[in-house]
């Protein structure tokens, strides 16, 4: 219902800017129409946050698809005159939104900003304050990793709530990776946070989310993602602390508790209600994504499965996973590179360990197999990426010390084995996924 408000509250936008564009100023078909808008910003009480990003129209945390056709010549007007970010309080009057669309109807392409809407550009904002897109994100972050929180704790007790509230989340990260990258700078940022379990699972969430869009799934399939990257290492529940805090080399029998929380994370997820029926793709998930693209990993099975691959969301999931594990600092080892980690991410997927193709865009998420970039290749050669082929992060062009040049296309040509360290600190790891 409260939904609908909003929806209401669009329509009725569209519709004074349409009045105004066909009555004068002060009108009372204008006033009428503002009027009419503001009752209905008044009934859903809330400020109201609208993103333009190219053709998608973003209202709060939710893409408009389709657009309204009450609405559409209004976006277009928005699009055209530069305006990116809108945010109108919830206390604004019907003369305040009357004045925002007499500046719209001039045609000022100048930021518009008043005591309750504020509208420009989103370059603009962040060129006037650098720091805030960063402050912002971090506190966002901050605030799905208290709901991740309270999630965890909600599924491990067995709720339903728990699956619900997961949904929720989830849709919103999905949401904000369509705007853009600002949940990731936090990943990057807070990499040493303190709290693994939780931080881990949220950022396996958002970068599954992300890896997910950039392979073009349906948003309802990129959602499902979200939910059991978020959801993968609850059987983590139930192996002892003094295991998933060890200094050191796991012992055997230590190795088989931990071996064992795939089956527990699946267990504990079949026996919330409603999940098996509404979201099955979850224990599945949990229960797979440690087994590798090969079926070498854990848990064992006895015979392998060549006609039954893992799930496709199970790979996915699984290189989101060991990224992020090895971006974090553990108890026994600091935090790789940027670098560091992916090599090892190539190295997992020509061993068959992980999914060449996801790893692959999933580097193209990274933006680390740049030109310029210094490379050891699988024959010992070292060089340097001179050129790259479109979608095709882990066959470039490389030059080597003699002038020659390899193209890694080829049949015959050897594969990247190893990237080399950038002699700067590590520039943001992931590019605007949304595409």
């Amino acid at each position: 219902m409260a939904q609908d408000v909003l929806n209401y509250f669009l329509n009725n936008l569209g519709g004074l800017f349409r009045m105004r564009r066909i009555y004068p100023e002060g009108s009372k078909q204008v006033l009428q129409s503002a009027k009419q808008a503001h009752q209905r910003l008044s009934e859903w009480g809330r400020s109201v946050r609208i993103t333009l990003l190219g053709q998608d129209l973003i209202i709060e945390d939710r893409r408009i698809d389709p657009i309204p056709f009450s609405f559409q010549a209004f976006f277009q007007s928005l699009q055209q005159l530069g305006f990116e970010s809108i945010h109108i309080e919830a206390d604004a009057e019907a003369e305040d939104l009357v004045d925002w669309i007499e500046h719209i109807v001039s045609k000022n392409r100048t930021p518009y900003q008043s005591h309750k809407i504020v509208a420009g550009s989103m370059n603009l904002q962040q060129r006037t304050s650098p720091q805030s897109l960063l402050t912002r994100s971090i506190m966002g972050y901050l605030g799905f990793l208290a709901e991740a929180q309270g999630i965890l704790t909600d599924l491990e007790a067995r709720k339903p709530e728990g699956i619900v509230r997961a949904r929720e989340v989830v849709c919103t990260i999905v949401s904000r990776l369509a705007i853009g990258r600002e949940l990731f700078e936090p990943i990057r940022e807070l990499k040493n946070f303190d709290d693994y379990t939780y931080t881990h699972a949220l950022n396996v969430c958002i970068l599954s989310s992300a890896l997910a869009r950039a392979l073009r799934f349906s948003e309802e399939m990129v959602n499902t993602i979200a939910m059991a990257g978020l959801c993968h290492d609850l059987g983590k529940k139930e192996v002892p602390k003094e295991i998933l805090h060890q200094k050191k080399a796991l012992q055997p029998e230590e190795w088989q508790f931990m071996e064992k929380h795939p089956f527990w994370g699946a267990k504990l997820l079949l026996e919330i209600p409603n999940v098996e029926t509404n979201y099955p793709l979850l224990p599945v998930v949990a229960y797979q994504h440690h087994m590798g693209y090969n079926q070498s990993g854990y848990p064992k099975i006895q015979h392998r499965l060549p006609y039954y691959p893992l799930h496709f969301a199970s790979q996915l999931v699984a290189i989101s996973d060991v990224y992020d594990a090895l971006r974090t600092v553990r108890p026994y080892r600091p935090a790789l590179s940027v670098a560091k980690a992916a090599t090892i991410l190539i190295r997992d997927a020509l061993a068959e360990k992980l999914n060449k193709e996801y790893v692959s865009a999933f580097l193209l998420l990274l933006n680390i197999l740049s030109p310029g970039r210094k490379v050891v290749l699988s024959d010992g050669t070292k060089g340097i990426i001179v050129e790259t082929h479109t979608g095709r992060p882990l066959c470039p062009m490389i030059g080597d010390d003699q002038g020659r040049i390899f193209d890694l296309s080829e049949p015959s040509a050897p594969t990247i084995y190893e990237i080399e360290e950038d002699p700067i600190p590590d520039s943001p790891q992931l590019q605007a996924v949304a595409s």
